[in-house]
C-alpha cells in the first residue's frame, strides 16, 4: 500500500514515541486549573497536540485557511498530493467518527478525485480517571476503513431517511462475520456508486457519476481508478 513518505514518518516516530505514555488533558482560566475527563472534545483538542509536536519534530506541513476543510494537513508543496486526515474514536467503544460529509464527498470526487489517495492517520485513545493514553493507531487509505452496510453499499449515518455521514467499519475486528472493509479504490467508489443509485435523494442525477470520477482521477493523477 503506498502511503504518502511524510505519513509514513509521522506515524513511525508516533508509535516509537506514544505507544504506552500516558497525559492528562486541563483547562486554565482565570488561575482556575480543571482536569478534563470528557470525551466529547477530545478530537479537536489531540489535532492541537498533533499539529505542535510536527513543528517540535520539524515536519513540514501546511493546513487550509479555513481549518474546516478538508484535509486536515497537508504534506506536499502540491494541493493534490500528500492529504492527511486525522481521526479519533474512543477505543472502548466501536470507531464510529465520520469520515466525511456524504454529499460534500461525493461531489467532489467529480472535480477533486486525488482525494481518494488521502491518508488517515486515526487513533483509538482511552480516557479514564483523566488519564489520557493512546491505545493504538492506524495510517489507513479510506477504503481500508470503509464498507458496506445492510443498507447501503457504503456504510453511512442516516437521519430521517436522509444519508448524512459517510461512517467506517470496524476494520480492525477479528470477528468472522464483522463487514470487511473494501479492497481496492476502485471498489470503494463503485460501492459509493451503487449507493448513490440506491439513494433516492441522488439517483437522479448520478448515472454519469462513475464516468465522470475516473475520467477526473486520470486527469489528475495520470493513472486509471
Amino acid at each position: 500500500m503506498s502511503y504518502h513518505p511524510i505519513a509514513n514518518y509521522i506515524y513511525d516516530l508516533l508509535v516509537q514515541e506514544i505507544t504506552d505514555q500516558e497525559g492528562e488533558i486541563t483547562f486554565n482560566f482565570l488561575n482556575i486549573s480543571v482536569r478534563i475527563n470528557e470525551k466529547s472534545a477530545i478530537g479537536d483538542l489531540f489535532q492541537e497536540w498533533l499539529t505542535e509536536w510536527m513543528r517540535l519534530k520539524r515536519i513540514e506541513f501546511r493546513t487550509k485557511t479555513n481549518t474546516q476543510e478538508f484535509p486536515d494537513f497537508l504534506l506536499n508543496t502540491s494541493d493534490t498530493i500528500g492529504l492527511l486526515e486525522v481521526k479519533t474514536f474512543n477505543y472502548n467503544a466501536s470507531a464510529n467518527f465520520d469520515v466525511a460529509n456524504f454529499r460534500a464527498y461525493y461531489r467532489s470526487l467529480k472535480t477533486e478525485a486525488y482525494r481518494l489517495d488521502a491518508d488517515y492517520l486515526i487513533f483509538a485513545y482511552e480516557l479514564k480517571d483523566y488519564k489520557f493514553k493512546v491505545r493504538k493507531m492506524w495510517l489507513k487509505k479510506i477504503w481500508e476503513i470503509t464498507g458496506g452496510s445492510a443498507d447501503y453499499s457504503v456504510k453511512c449515518q442516516v437521519k430521517q431517511d436522509e444519508i448524512v455521514n459517510i461512517r467506517p467499519v470496524v476494520w480492525y475486528s477479528e470477528n468472522q462475520k464483522a463487514r470487511k472493509p473494501f479492497k481496492s479504490r476502485l471498489d470503494f467508489v463503485e460501492g459509493l456508486y451503487d449507493t448513490l443509485m440506491k439513494y433516492p435523494g441522488t439517483q437522479n442525477q448520478s448515472s454519469d457519476w462513475l464516468e465522470k470520477v475516473k475520467n477526473n482521477y486520470f486527469y489528475h493523477t495520470g493513472e486509471e481508478l
